[in-house]
């Protein structure tokens, strides 16, 4: 009998320390735990937004802590690993590719339904009318929305219109046009185009712009994720290559761009010394203290190709955003990102952190006004690089970027690119 009674307490003391997990999102005090992992860094203009956002809202929510750990630009693979061992925060952000391709696509987040229909606090406008349109449905999954973008980056030309007019040039709608613009600077004494050589990632801008603009979206990740390497030989991935070549042949890029280290030319033209730079919306923010009391900051889309399936009117929509991974206390996290969605709070993505705000009430800053229209005036939209570092991190690090490199470095000829893209990919998925 006394081992019955023993066995009995001993059951009723695992039920309550059970219990006593169980309720881990509540601390000693009461409240209601969220723990958020970011992307940002302490110091960094969206992190002191954010911040604030977080002491307003635990001031009006006193039963809720938002614990935070600003993690980097490398949050998405911890909150994947994370989430697979079943211990994820319960809100993340990143741009929307990486968080598909770590989360949404892997059924390692949880689906925010319900917060599309609640109200803005203090507002009393439903939470999906504020946003500017097609920019909330683009990560939706079916019926699904899992991810809540905040913030809009996309790329194009950015130039000095106090310089276009001193030197009698306007931005350039075609191919034909824009190396005619580059021809005209080159002829002047001025350096076409701006490069730091050391950033792979933006000198891959140009040969993914060219595939946008020649077979449209969707056509980089088809040929990256083909085993056998053919989807390369189809003629438009070669034509885009050619046309990287002939801005090389041209020697547009600013002399010493192979070896320029970030930020030297984009600082460079911000003082005067190049034309045009192909970058995101990002760099006006970064720039700014070195470009004359003259400078006015504009932007034009990356050029349309003859008889290419991509027009002007396909806009890169880089956006960045919040989502809850698997597990996540569901409530919680809608209540926070309805009250962060505010006008009031969003106002700091426009003033403190010079960046496009998804919301349709809130006006770019000046110097961002022509990509907001870029976007705002898009039919179609296609992701940052077509995806490529989400879906195929691994190709995009180790196949596409040093052999990019090579071709606008002028190392290799077009020819050369395309058959060592369809080589080296067939290499890589053998080897998987």
């Amino acid at each position: 009998m006394r081992k019955k009674v023993i066995s009995a307490i001993s059951i009723l003391l695992v039920a309550v320390l059970l219990l006593a997990a169980c309720s881990s999102d509540k601390a000693s005090s009461g409240k209601t735990t969220i723990k958020y992992w970011s992307m940002w860094n302490k110091g960094e203009p969206q992190q002191v937004v954010i911040q604030k956002i977080i002491d307003s809202f635990e001031e009006a929510n006193p039963d809720v802590k938002v614990e935070v750990q600003w993690m980097g630009r490398e949050v998405m693979s911890k909150v994947r690993n994370a989430a697979l061992s079943g211990d994820a925060p319960d809100l993340t952000e990143q741009s929307g590719a990486e968080v598909e391709g770590a989360l949404i696509k892997n059924k390692l987040a949880e689906p925010l339904n319900d917060l599309l229909s609640m109200k803005i606090p203090n507002e009393g406008t439903v939470f999906q009318d504020v946003f500017l349109d097609k920019v909330l449905p683009f990560y939706q999954q079916g019926e699904n929305t899992y991810f809540i973008p905040y913030e809009i980056i996309s790329s194009g030309f950015h130039y000095n219109e106090s310089l276009f007019k001193e030197y009698g040039v306007t931005p350039p709608a075609t191919w034909d046009e824009f190396v005619e613009v580059n021809k005209t600077f080159k002829s002047k004494g001025l350096a076409p185009l701006a490069q730091d050589g050391n950033i792979d990632f933006y000198n891959a801008y140009y040969y993914y712009w060219l595939v946008e603009r020649l077979m449209g979206s969707g056509a980089l990740v088809e040929a990256a994720g083909d085993k056998t390497g053919e989807t390369w030989s189809q003629p438009g991935y070669l034509e885009a290559a050619k046309k990287v070549q002939e801005l090389v042949d041209n020697q547009f890029f600013a002399d010493g761009y192979k070896g320029s280290q970030y930020p030297a030319a984009q600082t460079a033209w911000a003082s005067g010394k190049s034309a045009m730079i192909l970058v995101g919306s990002w760099l006006s923010s970064e720039t700014a203290e070195y470009s004359s009391k003259d400078f006015v900051y504009k932007a034009f889309p990356f050029p349309e190709v003859a008889g290419g399936k991509g027009g002007a009117d396909q806009a890169e929509l880089y956006l960045i955003g919040w989502a809850a991974p698997k597990g996540a206390n569901k409530k919680a996290v809608q209540d926070f990102l309805a009250f962060a969605m505010q006008k009031k709070y969003q106002e700091g993505i426009v003033k403190d952190t010079k960046n496009i705000s998804t919301r349709k009430d809130l006006d770019a800053p000046e110097a961002l006004a022509d990509f907001r229209d870029i976007v705002v005036n898009a039919s179609t939209f296609h992701k940052e690089y077509d995806g490529l570092q989400a879906e195929y991190p691994d190709w995009w690090k180790t196949v596409f970027l040093p052999l990019d490199d090579k071709l606008i470095f002028g190392e290799i000829k077009a020819e050369e690119f395309i058959q060592q893209l369809a080589k080296q990919s067939k290499e890589f998925w053998s080897k998987k």
